[in-house]
């Protein structure tokens, strides 16, 4: 069994609770998976993949417990992007695959497509205080730490790169004035509003 997190109207969740959730009333999309075109319940991994839905007083979130051959996973971004550009809709059906095969932090914005009806045996309030925690605040901070480490094996100094060409980005912007010295490797940024300095080390990589 998986556990995975749906929003639903607070006004629904007393009958969601008693009676389950019924593929055919609450599929939000249809895809292809493994060569068949399905009805879908779109979840999430982590209740905090969605903070506008985890803040809303007029939606709660509710656990499924699920046997994990109905669930798949795919990268939610691709598909937002997918319904104007049909060459990423290819990567977004591409994109999934059975939940069991999932590592988490390998999209960075997942879903969970549920491919059944799921009963009330299965679904749950969630508590957010008390209820079962999660092993990562969310997906899209997980997917970026694991981005950036991924890169530090190609290139050990990327915290520095990606220091100097944010603060360079608000030097373009007006926000910071810069100032450096042929002879050093440290670039000094200025923000004369304040009056606080940010240093970083010039890059070995020019973009």
């Amino acid at each position: 069994m998986v556990e995975v997190y749906y929003y639903i109207p607070k006004e629904e969740v007393e009958n969601a609770v008693e009676c389950g959730l019924k593929l055919s009333e609450y599929f939000d999309k249809e895809v292809i998976i493994e060569n068949t075109k399905m009805k879908c319940i779109s979840a999430l991994l982590n209740p905090k993949d969605d903070m506008e839905k985890y803040r809303s007083e007029g939606l709660r979130c509710v656990k499924l417990e699920l046997p994990s051959e109905y669930c798949f996973v795919a990268d939610k971004y691709l598909y937002e992007v997918g319904l104007n550009r049909p060459e990423v809709m290819k990567l977004y059906l591409d994109s999934i695959v059975p939940i069991k095969d999932y590592t988490f932090g390998l999209y960075r914005l997942p879903e969970c497509l549920v491919t059944s009806t799921v009963i009330s045996e299965h679904i749950s309030l969630l508590n957010k205080r008390l209820d079962s925690p999660v092993l990562f605040d969310n997906s899209e901070e997980l997917y970026i730490n694991n981005a950036v480490e991924n890169l530090k094996e190609d290139y050990p100094n990327i915290n520095d790169i990606m220091l100097y060409y944010f603060y360079h980005y608000l030097e373009n912007k007006g926000k910071l004035e810069k100032i450096e010295d042929e002879g050093s490797e440290v670039v000094v940024f200025l923000d004369k509003k304040t009056g606080k300095n940010f240093l970083a080390k010039k890059p070995d990589i020019w973009v």
